[in-house]
C-alpha cells in the first residue's frame, strides 16, 4: 500500500520500526540529519541530533547510514515528541533544495506500507525538514513538512536548540560553517520564533494550553461563555506575552488531527503554532470570519488581476469548535472548482476599515483548470 502525503497532510504508522530514505537527491549533495524534539520542539541535548559524525541516538532509537534512517520508535525516550528528518545542501554544492527534481522523503515499514512526501513549496531554501515523525496518544504518525531555511544547516540546527562552534568540540560539528552564521535566525516565511510558541485549544472543553519555551501553562474559560473563532485574538495575545513577538497580524498555522473530530461539525482539539515569519503567498483560497458572523471566501489565481469570489454566508457568531468544518467545507468546493492545495492553512487576526474585527485565513492553492476547454480528437 502506498500513501502519499502532501504538505502538511498526516497519516498513522501502522509498525513501530521504520526505514526512511531521501528521494531525488545526488549522493554527496546534501547532508542528512535527524533532530529528536521534546515538547518544546527543541533538542533536550546536542546528543538529540544524528548526523553523519554521530549517526546513532544515545538510546539506539534512530541509526542514520548514507541516505537512509532506521527508526526503532519503541526505544523512543516517553520524552520525545517529534523527531524530524531534514535535509541541508552540502557547503561545496551551489543552488537551493528548490532546485532537486524529485526532493523528498520515502517511509517503509514491515507491512510493506510505503509513505511518500515530496517537497512542495520550497523556493530559496538551502535546508528544510522533509519528514515529522510525531506521537499521537499511544500512536505514532508521520506528517509532510516541506518547510526551511534560506540561511541553511546551521539556521536549521540552531533553530532546533542545537549548540554550534566555529571548530570542532564535543557537542557538533559543522562542517565548513563561518563564525558569523553561529546565530542566524531562520529564514523562510514559514520557520517557527526563537522560542517557539504552540497554542493548543479544546473548544468543548473551553480550556487552552500554551507550550513555550519548555514550559507549560493552562487556561479556562469561565462559565458561560462560548469559544467563538474571534476569541483566539486573545489567546493568540496570551501565547505570545513576553516573547518580544508582536501579536498584531501575526500568523498562525493549524494543525489538526482527525482522530480530534467528535463528529463533522465538532472539534475537541486544535493547534496553532506561531509563524511570526511568514508572508501570504501571492496565490490561493482566503477565508474571512467577520465580527457580525458573516463568512467571505476569495480565491487568488494567477491568471485573474482581481481575487475571485467564491460565495459569502451570514451565520452569525461562528463556534470554534467548527472551524475544521468550515475550512474542510471550503476546501471540499475549492478543489471542485480547480484549486489544488498546497497547505497548511494559516491564520491571524485583522483589524478591517470596514467589517471590523476578523479572523483570516489563507491556504496556499494552485489553480490547476485550464482556461478553456479544447476539444480532443479521438
Amino acid at each position: 500500500m502506498t500513501v502519499r502525503l502532501t504538505r502538511g497532510e498526516n497519516t498513522t504508522l501502522p509498525h513501530r520500526t521504520v526505514s526512511i530514505t531521501t528521494t531525488g537527491v545526488t549522493p554527496g549533495t546534501v547532508d542528512l540529519l535527524v533532530f529528536q524534539l521534546g515538547m518544546n520542539e527543541k533538542v533536550r541535548s546536542d546528543d538529540d541530533l544524528i548526523f553523519f559524525n554521530a549517526p546513532i541516538s544515545k538510546e539506539g532509537a534512530v541509526t542514520l547510514s548514507g541516505d537512509r534512517v532506521e527508526l526503532d520508535l519503541d526505544r523512543v525516550p516517553s520524552d520525545v515528541l517529534f523527531m524530524r528528518v531534514a535535509v541541508a545542501l552540502d557547503e561545496s554544492a551551489g543552488g537551493t533544495l528548490a532546485a532537486i527534481k524529485g526532493l523528498g522523503a520515502a517511509l517503509t515499514d514491515l507491512s510493506g506500507t510505503h509513505i511518500v512526501a515530496a517537497a512542495s513549496g520550497l523556493s530559496t531554501e538551502r535546508a528544510a525538514i522533509l519528514l515529522e515523525i510525531y506521537r499521537r496518544g499511544v500512536a505514532w504518525k508521520a506528517r509532510n513538512i516541506s518547510a526551511g531555511w534560506e540561511a541553511g544547516l546551521v539556521a536549521l540546527v540552531t533553530e532546533h536548540g542545537v549548540t554550534v562552534d566555529e571548530e570542532p568540540s564535543g557537542t557538533i560539528s559543522v562542517p565548513s560553517v563561518p563564525a558569523k552564521t553561529t546565530n542566524a535566525a531562520p529564514t523562510s516565511p514559514c520557520s517557527s520564533p526563537p522560542e517557539s510558541t504552540v497554542l493548543i485549544v479544546y473548544p468543548v472543553k473551553k480550556e487552552f494550553v500554551v507550550h513555550r519555551g519548555g514550559t507549560e501553562s493552562h487556561y479556562a474559560v469561565p462559565a458561560g461563555f462560548e469559544l467563538l473563532h474571534l476569541d483566539l485574538e486573545q489567546m493568540f495575545q496570551v501565547a505570545l506575552t513576553n516573547t518580544g513577538i508582536d501579536p498584531e497580524n501575526t500568523w498562525w498555522e493549524l494543525g489538526f488531527d482527525s482522530a480530534d473530530e467528535i463528529d463533522e461539525y465538532t472539534a475537541r482539539r486544535t493547534t496553532f503554532t506561531a509563524r511570526p515569519g511568514h508572508t501570504r503567498p501571492p496565490y490561493g483560497v482566503r477565508v474571512v470570519f467577520e465580527e457580525d458572523g458573516m463568512t467571505t471566501e476569495r480565491g487568488y489565481r494567477p491568471d485573474l488581476d482581481r481575487p475571485e469570489w467564491r460565495g459569502g454566508a451570514g451565520t452569525g457568531p461562528c463556534e470554534l469548535k467548527e472551524l475544521i468544518f468550515h475550512i474542510g467545507l471550503t476546501v471540499t468546493n475549492a478543489v471542485k472548482d480547480g484549486y489544488q492545495f498546497d497547505g497548511p492553512w494559516m491564520f491571524r487576526i485583522i483589524d478591517d476599515p470596514e467589517d471590523g474585527k476578523c479572523l483570516e485565513s489563507f491556504c496556499a492553492a494552485t489553480w490547476i483548470k485550464p482556461k478553456r476547454w479544447h476539444v480532443a480528437p479521438k
